[in-house]
């Protein structure tokens, strides 16, 4: 049980933590979001003992072992082999193996009861906490977020910090912690990277906690969410879609009660005013001074900033096609062909976004595509009247830091651009009046993004390529660019990292892995669908076929029922095993929280209920663990068996 008991921070001016406190049970999966600085990582860091609170408890159990993702890799982390990096984080388990190993050896002097108990015990710990499959798993991990396997004893310093911070999560997730803390793990992750790691913490048996902007993970990983934000933080209930809803119904209250305390002091005041001087009214006068002099002050109305944050011009008139790509090819200098033979045509309201692992070429795809990079071999082509915006991975790196919101997008506008042309389009992005003057390097990562789009739409384009648009944006900042593209009539390319952003914004997609490129109709899901998962798991393209003889038959009607029928028993029992680990978990968080508060009259006897309650609670998860992946075996019989016929858009 992790327990911050009105826990205050500071950090010179800046209040993170006021009065904190909230409580994070055994085996509990929660979210923490909140705005970009408002202090979630320090949260973390509390936990770890990394920082000491100013007033207040961190309760955090000692024999907890804590496994610590953070958004930086740490400098010292750079020796040895990738593999051999990996498995170091399991320290322990390491121990474990050489000690058994000595005791082994001295096994011919010593057979005494107590040095074979000791081997016994040690051998059991070791088998429990699967040490032999420690090397298999760890291989299956740096598989899973994309290592090639060629590149296993490679050593650490050879991979770029992106990489690297990928080996740093597996090696976190490969020492199997009771507590697994993850700043951001999404950050230097590709799609199918993110897909991987929400299946491995679906099955994570220990507590988790999520410091993540990343919608997907949150919404299918977290059962509650910790919003942090001016130094307090609330606890909501029923997982991240919920909250949503919860945190809108909450802010919309306040500023009912707000508007309501507002007007009663108005009527006060106004009354005190109109009468002061009529001695007939003085009575009623003095009585509303005392009344108002007793009011409780206005609370801080915290409206939340629903503002959109890019409105995206119309584009400019174009042909049908923008651009296309004939035999398209490339590689860098002395490096292997990330492509060949690539034919691609972009048209108009396309909105397409390009998905695979890292390192197989989604960038530089773009770039081609972009005009930004000469191809190696093959050729560009582009459409009638065709106007390019691009914005790459670095665009906050290139911001000149000393210049004004106003400079950057001036100098960027066509010469017949007026200085209030400038200021009336910084507006439409949010950029106003004194705001103009900032200089960029104050700026936050949301409002670079927001510079490097009013820079882009100077003049405005008609085709947009985003290469990692949603990195410096928190939650509001994502959702408000999804719901800008969602509305922009021109054509857009992406590539994100974010499964919600390109869930909700692309209607086509481009895959890129070993097997070349490959364009797929309809969305996300549709794509997911006709490939069968297949490239989110290995970045490799199946064959496609439009002729019947390829599409697997139907099952009979019969069984197709017997199916179903089963999977809705399945369903059900599912259903009541919910409804019995909510119950046995809200048991279990009503006993701790009496023990926190100190109403145990029995201790022993209370510890021997909350040991019985997590037993069942564990028990009940496997179980429940075990009818999903049976339900989703079934579903994926018939999904296989009606798989829709795979057409090539090439």
């Amino acid at each position: 049980m992790i327990i911050f008991d009105k826990v205050h921070k500071q950090f010179g001016l800046q209040t993170i933590l006021s009065a904190a406190s909230f409580t994070v049970n055994p085996g509990e999966q929660v979210g923490i979001v909140g705005p970009n600085g408002a202090g979630k990582s320090t949260i973390f860091r509390l936990i770890t003992g990394e920082e000491d609170c100013d007033k207040g408890d961190v309760i955090v159990p000692g024999d907890q072992r804590i496994g610590y993702l953070k958004q930086q890799l740490p400098s010292n982390e750079e020796e040895g082999d990738l593999l051999e990096f990996v498995i170091s984080g399991c320290r322990d388990l390491l121990e474990m193996e050489t000690e058994l190993h000595d005791l082994q050896e001295r096994m011919t002097a010593d057979s005494s009861p107590e040095f074979l108990k000791r081997i016994g015990d040690i051998q059991h710990e070791f088998e429990h906490r699967d040490g032999y499959n420690l090397v298999p798993k760890a291989e299956a991990s740096l598989s899973g977020l994309g290592f090639a396997v060629e590149r296993f004893h490679e050593p650490m310093s050879s991979f770029s910090g992106g990489w690297q911070m990928r080996a740093q999560l597996a090696r976190v997730l490969l020492s199997q912690p009771d507590v697994l803390l993850l700043d951001e793990p999404s950050n230097y992750l590709d799609l199918p990277a993110v897909e991987w790691l929400q299946r491995y913490l679906a099955h994570f048996a220990g507590t988790l906690l999520l410091i993540s902007h990343d919608r997907h993970l949150l919404r299918t990983l977290c059962k509650d969410i910790l919003d942090l934000r001016r130094g307090e933080v609330t606890r909501f209930a029923g997982g991240f879609d919920r909250y949503v809803v919860q945190r809108k119904e909450r802010i919309e209250q306040q500023e009912a009660r707000w508007k309501t305390l507002h007007k009663q002091r108005e009527d006060m005041e106004s009354f005190i005013r109109r009468f002061r001087a009529q001695a007939t009214k003085a009575a009623q006068v003095q009585s509303r001074i005392k009344m108002l002099e007793k009011m409780e002050p206005l609370p801080e109305l915290q409206k939340e900033d629903t503002r959109v944050l890019l409105r995206l011009p119309d584009p400019p008139p174009c042909g049908h096609e923008l651009v296309r790509a004939e035999n398209l090819g490339h590689h860098y200098p002395d490096g292997p062909w990330l492509f060949r033979g690539v034919n691609l045509s972009v048209e108009k309201g396309d909105r397409l976004a390009l998905v695979g692992y890292n390192g197989m070429g989604k960038t530089t795809l773009l770039k081609l595509l972009a005009d930004q990079l000469n191809p190696a071999e093959g050729r560009r082509l582009p459409g009638h009247q065709l106007v390019t915006g691009y914005q790459s991975q670095e665009f906050a790196e290139t911001l000149p830091l000393e210049h004004t919101v106003f400079r950057v997008v001036k100098d960027a506008a066509p010469g017949q651009t007026t200085d209030q042309g400038v200021r009336t389009l910084l507006g439409s992005f949010g950029f106003q009046g004194e705001f103009c003057d900032k200089a960029v390097k104050v700026l936050s990562g949301g409002e670079k993004i927001r510079l490097a789009f009013a820079r882009i739409f100077i003049n405005p384009p008609n085709l947009l390529l985003l290469d990692e648009p949603t990195t410096h944006l928190d939650l509001n900042g994502r959702e408000a660019l999804e719901q800008a593209i969602r509305h922009y009539t021109g054509t857009v390319c992406l590539v994100s990292h974010d499964i919600s952003f390109v869930r909700n914004t692309a209607n086509g997609i481009i895959s890129v892995g070993p097997e070349g490129v490959r364009r797929w109709l309809g969305g996300y899901d549709d794509f997911l669908s006709q490939s069968g998962g297949d490239l989110a798991i290995d970045g490799k393209a199946p064959e496609a076929s439009a002729s019947p003889e390829n599409a697997k038959s139907k099952p009979d009607g019969k069984k197709r029922k017997e199916t179903q029928k089963n999977i809705r028993k399945l369903e059900s029992k599912l259903a009541q095993l919910e409804k019995e680990i909510a119950s046995l978990e809200a048991q279990q968080a009503a006993s701790l929280k009496d023990l926190a508060d100190g109403a145990v009259s029995n201790f022993k006897t209370h510890q021997q209920h909350l040991a019985t309650l997590a037993g069942d609670i564990q028990h009940h998860t496997r179980e429940w663990i075990a009818l999903g992946e049976e339900i989703e075996t079934l579903q994926a019989e018939l999904e296989e068996t009606e798989a829709p016929v795979r057409i090539s858009a090439r």
